[in-house]
């Protein structure tokens, strides 16, 4: 009797311990808090995120957490200015890339949170970032981060995730002198190329940075080019690979595209063939990599024959 009781009580365990698990596994957002936020203005971000506190898991995070999740200077004083107010609502996807909508943030944008998380491992998610008034946002990406990282389960490089802040660093830093989707389509642009071109050294990303920029309506300034290449030397050493964020970047053209045609501008006249010769290109490379392959089954040796 008491055999088939703690058998019941086994399996109880197991079904339940189950059910956990698969209503874990099937919750994909999560809402991040800056921890100097009032209870107030916490349910005025729950209720602008269209999100409530009985559905979602919520995360607080510090001055602390910053740090760590970006790889900072903990000895660096200036990484302790300033309260943490900033907060987001990530949801993980399965494709469509990354959407971020940003309000109250100064000197981010959306969009240049968007390139940050792709350099941070991220490639389909639905983010909202804000703050109950306006305040920079250059630490947000830290927040998203880590409810990214909280509904996957594991963490992100650090590596990739130290860039990524670096590339919202230097993209705000373009920004206060071309614009902001401006400096975000030149990262966006110039990243594309030294992801799928995989340069070897500094010279070559040099020439990458060069020849993407050459044709701009917006001329950079040399030092701005030397910020840019800076910045994608370091994405060059996380060897990310190109068909696995191809959409993602691709998408994030367009998000661009349709941004600056919003606005009026427009940064290069051969961005819309440039991108139809580079889909011709990989079509036909893809077509070149078949018959490559018929051909080596054709003249493949039979191992029973020798």
């Amino acid at each position: 009797m008491k055999k088939r009781i703690i058998s019941t009580l086994t399996l109880f365990i197991f079904i339940f311990s189950g059910f956990t698990l698969n209503v874990q596994a099937e919750n994909k957002e999560r809402v991040t808090f800056g921890t100097d936020l009032t209870d107030a203005q916490e349910q005025e971000m729950l209720k602008g995120f269209g999100v409530s506190s009985d559905n979602v898991s919520i995360d607080r995070i510090t001055n602390e957490d910053i740090i760590k999740q970006l790889g900072l200077d903990p000895n660096d004083k200036s990484n302790y200015q300033g309260g943490c107010y900033s907060s987001s609502y990530v949801k993980l996807k399965n494709d469509n890339g990354i959407v971020v909508d940003a309000k109250n943030l100064t000197e981010v944008t959306g969009l240049m949170l968007s390139n940050a998380l792709l350099t941070s491992g991220v490639t389909n998610a639905e983010v909202k970032a804000s703050s109950p008034f306006p305040v920079t946002g250059t630490s947000a990406l830290s927040g998203i981060l880590k409810g990214f990282e909280a509904i996957q389960g594991k963490e992100l490089s650090l590596k990739n995730k130290k860039t990524a802040q670096k590339e919202i660093e230097t993209t705000s830093t373009l920004a206060d002198e071309i614009g902001f989707d401006e400096a975000a389509a030149v990262i966006n642009d110039v990243k594309t190329a030294v992801i799928k071109k995989a340069p070897k050294t500094e010279e070559e990303v040099s020439s990458i940075v060069q020849d993407v920029t050459k044709d701009y309506k917006i001329p950079l300034s040399d030092t701005q080019k030397e910020n840019v290449t800076n910045l994608m030397v370091d994405i060059k050493d996380l060897n990310i690979d190109y068909s696995k964020v191809k959409d993602t970047l691709n998408n994030l053209t367009d998000q661009l595209s349709t941004a600056l045609d919003k606005a009026g501008t427009q940064l290069s006249d051969s961005g819309f063939f440039q991108k139809a010769l580079d889909g011709i290109g990989d079509f036909l490379s893809g077509i070149g990599d078949w018959f490559k392959s018929l051909a080596s089954k054709d003249s493949a040796v039979d191992p029973h024959y020798t």
